[in-house]
């Protein structure tokens, strides 16, 4: 039998899409140590594509207040969804088709819905087999458009999103539950004595309970009014905050930790070690990304979800609420209260951990991998 070439492709709309498709790829590898796995973007970086779904999900999200909601509720229309993909067909297969045609592989997983119009036209007019696979990497409430083409093997993180799925007229065989894709570091969990000497590592405090802010690549809205709450209250606890990409406000940050020492801030850039950083704290201020929530609450650790969004990442918030591992607030006041209540009340630590001890999260990707390298390559 020929060997397997796996194509993943993504695109640049949030991390979560890359993330998931990074984490399937090191699952794949340390199953089959020679597997072939190349991750790669779905749009020409200077085509039509990337301007709209690309620029125009980023700018949306996070520069533009309010305008996220109209722009995912008219992404829903058919009619819409139907004129993107006509003006988007003939850029857009020549691209994938030049891609598929160099690197010839004989499996293809989407990590974004976007692109399975293309990559089914594609396909069909390959001169050989491609097992082709989609990946939907919100959990629960699932945008239309993943499942505008019903004939797809489909692949899930929840009983929801199958239901989804099959009231969009996707055939109930074609869809599989499968677990939640994030990053392994996250699942091993650490002694005291090795809590201890990460807080050291890191600059902390051992002594110290420790409030993370993160919200993924682009930092957290409304941190600097979180972190003025711990300043004007004298918080008695560490804060950290991760700021991603955003290097102005890293800087402030660090202007603002300089002038005030009496605040315990600690501030990050983009980091490769989150999970470290999620392990020695004792609660995270979080937006409602599926990637950053599953992989504070596989820590075992409570999250306030200050945003989501729209319809896109409320089940993720709703998630963390109803099973009494979370709390979404939005008003900077309020969160640094529910914090307080976190982490200076005893009895409060003993009812998470109880509630904890009722969510079942599989984040076990190898299971994905195996299901993958079980497709028939004929």
């Amino acid at each position: 039998m020929d060997k397997r070439k796996f194509l993943f492709y993504y695109l640049d709309t949030g991390a979560g899409h890359k993330s998931a498709a990074n984490v399937l790829s090191d699952a794949m590898k340390n199953e089959q140590p020679d597997a072939d796995v190349k991750i790669v973007r779905g749009f020409s970086s200077h085509g039509l594509g990337h301007l709209l779904f690309e620029k125009g999900y980023n700018y949306s999200c996070n520069y533009i207040h309010g305008l996220f909601p109209i722009v995912y509720d008219l992404g829903q229309s058919k009619i819409l969804q139907s004129v993107l993909t006509y003006l988007l067909c003939p850029e857009t297969k020549r691209f994938l088709r030049k891609q598929i045609l160099k690197e010839h592989p004989t499996d293809i997983v989407s990590f974004h819905f976007a692109l399975n119009p293309f990559l089914k036209e594609v396909i069909k007019n390959i001169p050989w087999h491609i097992n082709f696979t989609v990946i939907v990497t919100d959990p629960f409430t699932v945008p239309n458009p993943w499942f505008n083409v019903k004939s797809l093997n489909y692949m899930v993180y929840s009983d929801e999103a199958k239901r989804l799925a099959v009231k969009n007229g996707v055939p109930a065989e074609n869809v599989t539950v499968i677990p939640f894709l994030m990053n392994g570091k996250f699942r091993n969990p650490m002694s005291d004595s090795e809590i201890t000497a990460l807080k050291i590592k890191h600059g902390f405090d051992p002594n110290k309970k420790i409030v993370l802010l993160v919200g993924g690549g682009e930092g957290l809205p409304g941190a600097t009014e979180i972190i003025n709450q711990c300043l004007i209250h004298r918080a008695n606890f560490s804060t950290a905050i991760i700021c991603g990409r955003d290097v102005v406000k890293k800087r402030q940050f660090n202007l603002l930790r300089i002038a005030n020492p009496r605040l315990d801030l600690h501030v990050f850039g983009f980091v490769d070690f989150l999970d470290e950083l999620v392990k020695i704290c004792d609660c995270a201020v979080i937006k409602a990304g599926p990637a950053t929530l599953f992989e504070v609450l596989s820590c075992r650790k409570p999250v306030i979800i200050c945003k989501y969004i729209h319809n896109q990442e409320l089940g993720n918030m709703r998630f963390a609420v109803n099973h009494k591992v979370g709390f979404f607030i939005q008003k900077p006041r309020h969160i640094y209260k529910k914090i307080n209540e976190l982490l200076n009340d005893s009895s409060f630590d003993e009812k998470m951990k109880k509630n904890f001890d009722s969510v079942v999260i599989d984040t076990d990707s190898s299971k994905v991998a195996k299901l993958l390298f079980q497709k028939s390559n004929v």
